[in-house]
């Protein structure tokens, strides 16, 4: 895996590209990383109006803090991985010119959203504790799952950054998709609230399962939000999708490494 060691035996060159994408990231911005919380709360807002005022159809107790649970999670995950997607490409000059460890630019974006998602995690989780008093006993269990989060949001990004720069219609379709994969991620629903669900048991696991990032909403928003501890098969599911990004990860950059400059 010297895919993922090299971070530590270039870390004066990954902290360099980190400061600089934090930088460019908040270039401009008068707010910063305030927007880190303004995004999800507009979201937030908008959902608890419409499907818990005007639709009534959740009834959740805390709505509102169930949706900013849900959203720690897939806003991380989205904004990364969209990121990554021209992190080579936007750096083709020195990718061209300068031989170095390549991986550490779209590595550097997954931790520069690391960082937003701290600053939101660190918004959300107060409000819960003091809000949901079941959660003051468990919401210890949502933060090691942060890790296997960021190892399937890393795997994500290389594989990303890397067909991008082979097929650059790589970064529209993942916009395209994007939507309807938050839609079908349990952000602002629960499967079980479903009226089809029942009726169709297949179609829910190929949903569930299928998807890499419902499990670890579920398995986070379990302690964060709901004051349980995260069930074991998803547990077991999220540590074996984030490995298997990060070795599928490790196995197609090392065979496209070489071609990158010449694609740029």
């Amino acid at each position: 895996m010297r895919l993922y060691a090299d971070l530590f035996r270039y870390r004066d060159l990954f902290l360099n590209l980190f400061r600089r994408e934090l930088r460019v990231k908040y270039r401009g911005s008068m707010l910063g990383l305030v927007w880190t919380l303004i995004n999800p709360i507009v979201l937030m807002l908008g959902y608890w109006l419409l499907f818990s005022i005007l639709l009534r159809a959740v009834s959740i107790e805390h709505y509102p803090l169930f949706v900013l649970s849900g959203l720690v999670t897939w806003m991380f995950f989205q904004s990364a991985i969209q990121m990554s997607c021209t992190s080579l490409l936007g750096h083709a000059n020195l990718v061209k010119q300068v031989r170095f460890p390549r991986q550490l630019l779209p590595l550097s974006v997954v931790a520069t959203n690391l960082v937003t998602m701290i600053v939101m995690l660190a918004f959300v989780l107060p409000l819960n504790l003091i809000v949901i008093p079941e959660t003051r006993s468990t919401f210890w269990a949502a933060l090691p799952l942060f890790i296997p989060l960021a190892a399937l949001v890393t795997g994500f990004s290389i594989l990303l950054a890397s067909a991008t720069v082979m097929f650059r219609d790589i970064e529209h379709l993942v916009v395209t998709v994007l939507l309807p994969w938050f839609i079908l991620t349990p952000i602002f629903y629960t499967f079980d609230q479903l009226p089809g669900i029942s009726s169709h048991p297949k179609i829910a696991n190929a949903l569930y399962y299928g998807n890499p990032i419902a499990p670890f909403v579920e398995a986070i928003r379990d302690p964060l939000f709901w004051g349980r501890l995260p069930q074991l098969g998803d547990v077991i599911y999220v540590v074996g999708v984030a490995s298997a990004a990060l070795v599928i990860a490790s196995l197609v950059f090392r065979r496209v490494d070489d071609q990158l400059a010449a694609q740029l």
